[in-house]
């Protein structure tokens, strides 16, 4: 017998990417937040329709499984900064004057390759912001733009606002540099930082990236690897670009996002939901976008089920911690298991062996 915890959460590979939803959403609750502060309205709101109209506070029991389109959150946000005197949408006591973005843009514009864009971009938030809150650094291989929000002066203490806000400026800083850098700079983006304390396994804003994300982190951050350093920024004729063609660029990006998640490997889709501690079916098919009869119909159309997967996954980290030299014990309990021998007659099953034989054998040489 297996306890009812979920444990392949705690067995993760965190340097594995992250699956590609079939449709990436947005916490309503959080993206109503931002809203209404952007609308002006700072009591009695946590919700609102993607249209932009606000309702009433409703229960956390009745909001935490409501979801939104992502693509229609940035949309909604676009649309009050375009007629917001202040481009931070209230959301910071320190505002910001129209334009400000585009003044970044045209800075931005000036450099001589990404590393210098970078630069250009954090030292002109900063000076906007009138503190230390972006930097740009190096580190062994890697490229990488920090922005430290702990002293930024917000104007709510809802710390599920700033995750969400925060994670969408992510999203805006890397389509701001793929627009001046090219698209080539996605495929050197190799870590998504953010300081929420852990992943939402039904969707949010961290399912944009194709890279690996980390929460918990002490700041938020892109990484990109050492080759995206030289990228050169286009400066091409006619109108030059501006925040307008940052949110174009967004919608596109989740555009193809959804459009990949929806062709990949459906057997590995799973697998990788069931390697984040999804373990539900119910919670797999709606992040898979689907409803758990879909989920079943189109499994069984390839010759597996649920359970099949759900097997494999738990025998995959069984065999991962094994070849690490855990104890036997260690591992069972690490899977959930109520006690080794029931973890033993399962790993038997899968592998032919105990899993004492199969840690008693000699490693291999790779």
């Amino acid at each position: 017998m297996r306890k009812s915890a979920s444990p392949l959460a705690s067995i993760r590979e965190t340097a594995s990417p992250e699956p590609a939803p079939a449709r990436l959403t947005a916490s309503k609750s959080e993206s109503s937040l931002l809203i209404a502060f952007a609308q002006g309205v700072t009591e009695g709101v946590t919700e609102t329709e993607t249209h932009g109209s606000i309702r009433p506070k409703r229960s956390k029991t009745q909001d935490e499984d409501e979801r939104i389109p992502l693509a229609d959150h940035f949309r909604l946000m676009r649309r009050l900064t375009e007629s917001s005197r202040d481009e931070t949408l209230h959301l910071s006591k320190r505002p910001l004057a129209p334009g400000a973005t585009d003044f970044v843009i045209d800075t931005v514009l000036q450099a001589e390759n990404l590393e210098d864009a970078m630069k250009r971009t954090a030292r002109a938030y900063n000076m906007m912001h009138g503190g230390y809150y972006n930097r740009v650094s190096r580190r062994g291989d890697r490229l990488i733009y920090t922005i430290d929000d702990r002293e930024f002066p917000y104007a709510f203490d809802e710390k599920s606002g700033a995750y969400a806000l925060m994670e969408g400026l992510l999203i805006f800083l890397h389509a701001l540099l793929t627009l001046s850098a090219g698209d080539a700079l996605a495929q050197h983006l190799i870590c998504v930082r953010s300081r929420r304390p852990s992943r939402n396994p039904s969707g949010g804003f961290l399912d944009f990236w194709d890279a690996p994300v980390r929460c918990a982190a002490a700041a938020y951050g892109l990484e990109y690897d050492a080759v995206a350093i030289d990228l050169p920024i286009k400066r091409g004729r006619g109108t030059p670009p501006n925040a307008a063609a940052v949110y174009d660029l967004i919608d596109t990006m989740i555009a193809d996002r959804e459009r990949s998640g929806l062709t990949k490997d459906l057997r590995l889709r799973v697998l990788e939901a069931l390697s984040e501690g999804v373990e539900n079916q119910g919670d797999v098919a709606r992040r898979l976008g689907v409803s758990v009869a879909t989920l079943r119909r189109r499994l069984a159309e390839t010759g597996v089920s649920f359970r099949d997967l759900r097997h494999q996954a738990l025998n995959e980290a069984a065999l991962t911690m094994l070849r690490q030299g855990r104890p036997v014990g260690d591992v069972a309990e690490a899977l959930g298991y109520v006690d080794t021998r029931s973890f033993s007659r399962a790993f038997k099953a899968w592998n032919g062996m105990t899993p004492t034989a199969f840690a008693a054998r000699p490693a291999v040489a790779s």
